[in-house]
């Protein structure tokens, strides 16, 4: 096992079943797992079959550990995790993916736990809905191209849920961590953050993203002192 400390990120190299009982009690856990749907992973076959298999893992531990848990299972793969506490949306107006009815310009956030505390603007300002507006997915194709990664989530999504659903300070934890977008808006918002990737690439690329989100907030913070 391999373990990268950067900034507010701890980073593992490794399996998230066998990482996951050295962590200690995060706030949220935040994750995009895969979708079984046979993406090229360098690593792991997208299988539906191997996806049941981690929901089967990963649910019972986040529902025991985290405060709250907010997955993005796709939009085929609703069903095959437990019932939600509530269900929130994504949206965008324009896109560069299909759906299987046409253009998908939408996708479900699965919610399990408390809400933060508080009603109309928290965390600053930030409107408590459940539902989150996004316009176009060009930063989506060019995480792809930069990043190596075959389905990264755009940064701009990943830190509208990250700023809605924890509070400032709190830890978050991805144990399907990728190219690390959620890592990257979690650090960006100051908050502590813990992944797990268990694709060598995939974590060297994760490390690099963090490592710059981490010296672009230094370089803020020097700025404003």
């Amino acid at each position: 096992m391999r373990i990268e400390k950067i900034g507010l990120a701890t980073l593992y190299l490794g399996d998230c079943r066998e990482v996951a009982p050295l962590l200690e009690r995060p706030a949220a856990v935040i994750t995009d797992p895969p979708y079984g749907i046979n993406f090229q992973y360098d690593g792991y076959d997208d299988s539906r079959e191997n996806l049941k298999e981690l929901i089967s893992w990963l649910m019972p531990w986040a529902k025991a550990n985290a405060d709250r848990i907010v997955i993005l299972p796709g939009i085929t793969q609703i069903y095959l995790y437990p019932e939600p506490d509530w269900i929130m949306s994504v949206c965008w107006n324009t896109t560069g993916s299909f759906g299987g009815f046409g253009f998908t310009q939408w996708m479900p956030a699965l919610l399990y736990g408390k809400d933060l505390k508080g009603f109309g603007s928290i965390n600053g300002g930030i409107l408590k809905s459940d539902v989150i507006y996004f316009s176009g997915m060009v930063d989506n194709i060019v995480n792809k191209e930069k990043n190596e990664h075959p389905c990264p989530k755009p940064l701009s999504i990943m830190s509208k849920i990250v700023a809605r659903m924890t509070e400032e300070d709190c830890c978050v934890v991805d144990p399907f961590m990728g190219s690390a977008t959620t890592g990257v808006a979690a650090v960006k918002l100051n908050r502590q953050f813990v992944g797990v990737e268990r694709e060598p690439k995939y974590f060297d690329i994760a490390c690099r993203r963090i490592e710059e989100a981490q010296r672009q907030g230094d370089l803020f913070r020097d700025a404003a002192e």
